[in-house]
C-alpha cells in the first residue's frame, strides 16, 4: 500500500484491495489526514477481469421518426366506379389486388417501368412485355409455355395472359389493357384513403397513400454538428421501450417531403437545427420495431472508433496520488501490484488502456 507521510493531506490509491468504484466513470481513492481519523467506510466487493483486445466504439444519440419507406404512388388509369378498396395497412404484393373498378381488379406485378400502353399481339417489343413475362413466369401461369421473360409478344405469352385472366376473374380476351396492371418496385402497404367505394374512378387519381413493406428510421441531420457517416455503416435503434435494435444507415440525402397520411417516415423537425440531409437506417429485424408509423426513437450513431486496443472495464481504473490512473494486476500467484496506464476511448462499460506489463489476459482487480 501506498503510504502517505506523517501530517500531510492528499488522496492516495492503494496497490491492493482498493478497486474501482461502480458507477462508471468513478475511481476508488482512500483519504489520508493529519489528527485523528474517522472510520473508514467498508470496501466495495471486488472481483477480477482480464484484459482484452476489442474495437470500442464511442456514440451519440440523435432523433428519428421510425415507420415505413416511401413508396412509388398508385394511380388508377381506368374510368368507372371503385367497387372495392383495400383496409389501411394492409400489404399487397405482385398477384394481389389493389383495388376494383366496375367489379374488375386492378393488379399489381413486380418492375421498375410503368406501364404505359395495353399490350397484346402485334404490339412492338419493350421491357414492359419483358416485365408482365416474368410475372407470369414467377405466379406459375407460364408453365410450360415461358421459360425465361423477354421483350418480344408471342403466342405463349398470349396463352400465360388467358390463364392469368381465367384465375384473376377477368376476361378472357389474351392481351392486357392499359391500367389493368400497375408495375411497382415491390409490396405496399395501404395507406389513408383518397376515395369510398360508389365514388367514380377516372385516370390519374390516386385512390389511396402507400408506402412500402419496409421498416426505417428517417434521421434529420444538421451537417455542421453531425458526426461523419457513411452508407452500410451498423448502428442500432432504441426505442420508445428501451430496447434496442441492430440496424444499418442505408441511405443518405435530403429531406423527403411530407406525406399526407400514408405513414411514411419523416423527419422529425424539432431539435436538430437546420436538417439539410437525412439519413435512412434499417433495422435489420423487423420484428423487433412494431408495426407504428411516426414512433419517435433514437439512433446511435459512433463520433469515434478504436480499432484492436486494450480494455478493461471502467471500474478497474483506481486514481493515482500524482494524478493519472492505474490498475491494481493480479499475478498468478496471487499478488497484487499497481500498474499506472494511459486512458484512452471511453466507451460503455469499457475504457482503452495501455501501460507497461499490461497485455491482453492480464488479470486486474475491479469494483462489483
Amino acid at each position: 500500500m501506498i503510504v502517505p507521510p506523517p501530517r500531510r493531506r492528499g488522496w492516495l490509491a492503494t496497490s491492493g484491495g482498493l478497486a474501482g468504484a461502480a458507477a462508471a466513470g468513478a475511481v476508488a481513492m482512500v483519504a489520508a489526514t493529519g489528527g485523528t481519523a474517522a472510520p473508514a467506510p467498508a470496501a466495495p466487493p471486488v472481483s477480477t477481469a482480464r484484459v482484452v483486445r476489442t474495437n470500442l466504439v464511442t456514440t451519440v444519440l440523435t432523433g428519428g421518426t421510425l415507420g415505413y419507406a416511401a413508396s412509388r404512388p398508385v394511380v388508377n388509369q381506368l374510368t368507372g366506379t371503385y367497387t372495392q378498396l383495400p383496409r389501411p395497412g394492409r400489404r399487397v404484393g405482385a398477384g394481389g389486388t389493389l383495388f376494383a373498378v366496375d367489379d374488375l381488379p386492378v393488379v399489381l406485378m413486380a418492375g421498375r417501368i410503368p406501364a404505359w400502353r395495353a399490350m397484346g399481339p402485334g404490339i412492338s417489343d419493350g421491357p414492359d412485355v419483358a416485365q408482365l413475362e416474368r410475372n407470369l413466369i414467377r405466379m406459375g401461369y407460364a408453365a410450360g409455355l415461358l421459360t425465361s421473360p423477354g421483350e418480344a409478344w408471342t403466342a405463349a405469352t398470349t396463352v400465360a395472359v388467358e390463364r392469368w385472366q381465367q384465375a384473376a376473374g377477368l376476361p378472357v380476351t389474351g392481351q392486357v389493357d392499359l391500367g389493368r396492371v400497375l408495375f411497382l418496385p415491390g409490396p405496399v402497404r395501404i395507406g389513408a384513403p383518397a376515395v369510398a367505394a360508389g365514388d367514380p374512378a377516372a385516370p390519374g387519381q390516386v385512390p389511396y397513400q402507400v408506402t412500402t413493406t419496409a421498416r426505417v428510421v428517417v434521421v434529420p441531420l444538421n451537417p455542421v454538428s453531425a458526426p461523419p457517416v457513411t452508407v452500410g455503416e451498423r448502428t442500432r435503434v432504441i426505442l420508445p421501450s428501451g430496447a434496442s435494435a441492430p440496424a444499418r444507415i442505408t441511405g443518405i440525402g435530403p429531406p423527403t417531403p411530407p406525406a399526407t397520411g400514408g405513414g411514411t417516415a419523416q423527419a422529425s423537425p424539432g431539435g436538430s437545427g437546420a436538417a439539410t440531409t437525412v439519413l435512412i437506417v434499417t433495422p435489420t429485424h423487423l420484428r423487433h420495431t412494431g408495426t407504428g408509423s411516426g414512433v419517435p426513437v433514437q439512433v446511435a450513431l459512433a463520433t469515434h472508433q478504436a480499432t484492436g486496443v486494450l480494455a478493461v472495464p471502467v471500474s478497474a481504473l483506481l486514481a493515482l496520488s500524482g494524478g493519472g490512473y492505474g490498475l491494481d494486476v493480479v499475478e498468478p500467484s496471487g499478488a497484487h501490484h499497481l500498474v499506472g496506464v494511459r486512458t484512452g476511448t471511453f466507451a460503455g462499460s469499457l475504457v482503452q488502456v495501455a501501460g507497461p506489463r499490461i497485455a491482453a489476459g492480464t488479470v486486474v482487480q475491479v469494483a462489483q
